[in-house]
């Protein structure tokens, strides 16, 4: 016999995927690699995507970088800043890992910056990894990126360093 009530469907790895897919399908469309709009700074994966700034968006702290910039294999002269994941817990997405890295900072001002592994600032130069000014530059364009694909921005946590 059919029961006549609904029951709450459990979230799937695939049901997950379909909910985040319009994010992925607006990063798509604003990829850095092929679109040269201003707003194009994404580049999507299958579980998360890649954020990368430009010349004329960039976090607080890289104006000495900015002209050091090039377009590579994009779009745009660009240098990358943030990778976003899915934070699953089971077969549920509960949030979005952030980690931010930034090369250039390191490439362009070594005597300031260090890649260090560790993580840490080391011989008084500060770590690119996980910058505040990064994170929040980051956060911003996430959200935006969210609310074009019409999906709610999920809670976003710092991955750890």
């Amino acid at each position: 016999m059919q029961s006549s009530f609904l029951t709450h469907i459990q979230p799937s790895f695939s049901s997950e995927h379909r909910r985040f897919k319009p994010v992925l399908e607006m990063a798509r469309k604003l990829d850095i690699g092929s679109n040269p709009s201003p707003e194009a700074l994404f580049e999507a994966g299958t579980a998360g995507f890649q954020i990368w700034c430009t010349p004329a968006d960039y976090p607080e702290g890289w104006e000495q970088v900015v002209t050091k910039m090039f377009p590579g294999a994009f779009a745009k002269d660009c240098a990358y800043v943030a990778l976003v994941h899915w934070r699953w817990e089971g077969e549920c997405i509960v949030g979005l890992n952030l980690s931010t890295a930034a090369y250039a900072l390191a490439d362009a001002l070594n005597d300031r910056f260090t890649d260090s592994e560790t993580r840490r600032n080391v011989n008084g130069k500060q770590t690119i990894y996980n910058r505040p000014e990064d994170l929040a530059w980051a956060r911003k364009h996430i959200q935006r990126l969210f609310k074009l694909a019409g999906v709610p921005t999920p809670p976003i946590h710092n991955e750890k360093e």
